[in-house]
């Protein structure tokens, strides 16, 4: 009889560590619109979203008004397809997104050969700005954590 009080205690605390955890893993969105050459939304095309070393794809397509979201995501590096019939493929390589951070990438798809690739790079070195709200977010990788703490030391 004494036992049930324990394992009782003991599940309590295991739900409530495991709440608490869940609550601090921060998630991320990748949104945007699909436009042709002359600005005008693109409804029907297809967007995928992938990173093949954590073994994750999405896809969807894109709304009447061109939009598409991917919510929730991990945070982390991204690839970004997008394919619509009469246009070249669009491809972002390298899409970071960030920890409680939307990340907006609008696509201008260009007229052509779905065969034809367009590879999309962004100049962008600096985390992004969040204008959507009032959360920060940012993704540190080991070598940046590390190098601060070498610094804090001295």
């Amino acid at each position: 009889m004494r036992k049930i009080p324990l394992l009782l205690a003991a599940s309590l605390l295991l739900v409530i560590a495991s709440i608490s955890s869940f609550a601090q893993q921060g998630q991320s969105s990748v949104r945007g619109i699909v436009t042709d050459p002359k600005g005008s939304p693109i409804p029907g095309a297809t967007v995928t979203l992938a990173a093949p070393e954590r073994n994750f794809t999405r896809t969807q397509v894109t709304s009447s008004e061109g939009q598409y979201l991917f919510k929730p995501i991990p945070p982390g590096t991204y690839r970004l397809d997008v394919e619509m019939k009469g246009f070249k493929k669009s491809l972002i390589a390298s899409l970071q997104a960030q920890v409680d951070t939307p990340t907006d990438v609008d696509v201008q798809m260009e007229v052509g050969s779905v065969s034809e690739t367009v590879n999309i790079t962004s100049a962008d070195a600096e985390a992004p700005i969040n204008t959507t709200d009032a959360t920060i977010g940012n993704t540190f990788d080991s070598r940046r954590i590390s190098d601060f703490r070498r610094s804090t030391r001295r």
